[in-house]
């Protein structure tokens, strides 16, 4: 399977520790995780910009890794085992690609190619809406282009 990270051994635990950290590093003065069902399954956490304190919510999806490593499979209909097993490498997979994501955007702002919101713009998380920048643009609600 040609997926990166697709044999991970780091348990998502460590790698969504070092993403926090590396939020820090990027220039977040709160980071917080939410959760669904028990499981982590992102961060939000906010930046200065100016006079304003930006919200961005960054996710992890394991659940389309999950689907993605089961078409992937080629089997029709896998064991329960099977299934737990490619569960459990989808989350080590999702965080520790989010990592890596993370880890190289951090590595551009310090290097001063780019800019805190330049990288995390789509991330941009309105609490009035419950969606993001990217979000609205995609469901039309922002329109970029006449």
């Amino acid at each position: 399977m040609n997926i990166k990270n697709y044999t991970s051994t780091v348990p998502s635990m460590l790698s969504s520790a070092a993403i926090e950290a590396l939020l820090v590093e990027a220039g977040a003065t709160a980071v917080s995780k939410w959760y669904a069902e028990k499981s982590l399954v992102g961060f939000m956490f906010e930046i200065p910009v100016g006079a304003a304190r930006l919200v961005f919510r960054l996710p992890a999806n394991e659940e389309l890794v999950y689907k993605l490593m089961l078409s992937k499979l080629g089997k029709a209909n896998p064991s329960t085992e099977k299934r737990i097993s490619i569960r459990a490498q989808a989350a080590r997979t999702a965080w520790r690609t989010l990592h890596e994501w993370v880890q190289l955007q951090v590595a551009m702002i310090q290097l001063q190619q780019v800019e805190a919101l330049q990288v995390f713009l789509p991330f941009n998380y309105s609490q009035d809406t419950g969606a993001t920048f990217y979000d609205s643009v995609k469901t039309g609600n922002v329109k970029l282009l006449a």
